[in-house]
């Protein structure tokens, strides 16, 4: 009797140890969206980032347009909300990256133009 009691529980731990992991592996799922702001003065763009699937808290980069050796241009605080907003964007190339709070990374370049009918 103790040995099918000992297969139970190993299969127990076994089952709850990979339905663990799988909760911890969810990617991120998100959507950005470029607003332009055109003045006299500059032509610069908001970027806004909205988180559809990940935990938070997240931590969103606005970084150089190279995902290996990219620097970090600006970086949110961690935070528990699903959106956020790099203001005031300056045209060019750029790497967006999200990482959630089980350092889940996902990311896209997105580029910032002149003009928004360019």
């Amino acid at each position: 009797m103790n040995i099918p009691m000992k297969k139970t529980v190993i299969l127990f731990i076994v089952s709850f140890g990979l339905s663990i992991s799988a909760l911890f592996s969810q990617e991120i799922s998100y959507d950005i969206k470029i607003t332009y702001k055109d003045t006299q003065v500059s032509s610069t763009a908001d970027i806004k980032i909205a988180v559809s699937k990940g935990t938070p808290y997240f931590t969103f980069y606005l970084m150089t347009n190279d995902p290996v050796h990219g620097e970090i241009i600006r970086k949110s605080d961690p935070i528990n909300k699903k959106n956020y907003t790099f203001e005031d964007v300056q045209p060019g190339k750029y790497l967006i990256k999200i990482e959630d709070r089980n350092g889940m990374i996902a990311g896209k370049t997105v580029e910032i133009v002149t003009s928004e009918n360019n």
